[in-house]
């Protein structure tokens, strides 16, 4: 299978590939590199440097959630692995289909050259995404109800996370001091990104809470107090964790099938 999400990285399923096959490794995260004999291993940052010194048969990369990132995916060396070596078959191997937001899957299916996305670039998924994030269009191919549609070539050993959020009750004492935490945080800013993460930072502060919008992945019960941005924390949140399960499940049907 072209992409592999396992916990352990080092027993991904390389027996196809040819030798001479290069593992490009990400080091310094916990990925366990696969030990196969007649294939090549270089980290990453050094393969970085002179990428286009080398003409493998294909190219195996481990740990492609922290190679190419929103602020690198531009580099040329990404570039080069996605779009300008079609001829060169691939295996994306990780611990996870993304970290942060969702639309980050792409990136494994673009290097491995499989999947249904019909996207070209990272720009464009992610835009969809936003739109879907900030409520402007109601579902986008990425929700859970879609992402199966768009993926193909995947097997995982992932177990399904099994996190939950409830809203509690606050008393009217704080419920005055969040309706002056939100005057406050509107009267300052005029971007949703800034709206949101900036109520939350001063909500987390008064709550004594620690919510992300990866608490998701903490794989636990949550009770939060009732109020609009642990709302939307908790919505999103469930959002991303049916994305996260829907690919995993997908992967186990393949890897039992």
């Amino acid at each position: 299978m072209k992409v592999q999400f396992l916990k352990d990285t080092s027993k991904a399923r390389l027996t196809e590939l040819p030798p001479g096959t290069l593992i490009i490794y990400r080091d310094g995260f916990g990925y366990r590199i696969p030990q196969v004999q007649g294939m090549e291993y270089i980290e990453f940052l050094a393969y970085r440097n002179r990428y286009m010194l080398f003409n493998p048969p294909a190219i195996v990369v481990i740990g492609l959630n922290r190679i190419i990132t929103p602020s690198n995916r531009c580099d040329m060396v990404n570039e080069y692995l996605q779009t300008m070596t079609p001829n060169i078959p691939k295996v994306c191997i990780d611990t996870a289909p993304f970290i942060g937001e969702p639309w980050r899957l792409w990136f494994h299916y673009s290097i491995a050259g499989c999947g249904r996305f019909n996207v070209n670039y990272s720009y464009a998924i992610e835009t969809e995404w936003k739109k879907w994030f900030y409520r402007e269009v109601p579902d986008c191919r990425l929700s859970r109800a879609n992402i199966r549609l768009f993926l193909s070539d995947t097997i995982s050993d992932l177990e399904p996370l099994r996190s939950s959020f409830e809203l509690v009750e606050i008393t009217s004492h704080h419920e005055e001091w969040y309706r002056k935490a939100k005057d406050h945080v509107f009267a300052k800013y005029d971007t949703p990104k800034l709206l949101v993460n900036n109520l939350l930072k001063l909500s987390n502060d008064h709550f004594g809470m620690d919510v992300s919008y990866d608490s998701y992945l903490e794989n636990r019960a949550m009770r939060l107090p009732d109020v609009g941005v642990y709302r939307f924390m908790a919505e999103e949140n469930e959002r991303r964790m049916g994305i996260y399960n829907e690919v995993i499940s997908y992967g186990i049907e393949n890897l039992q099938g």
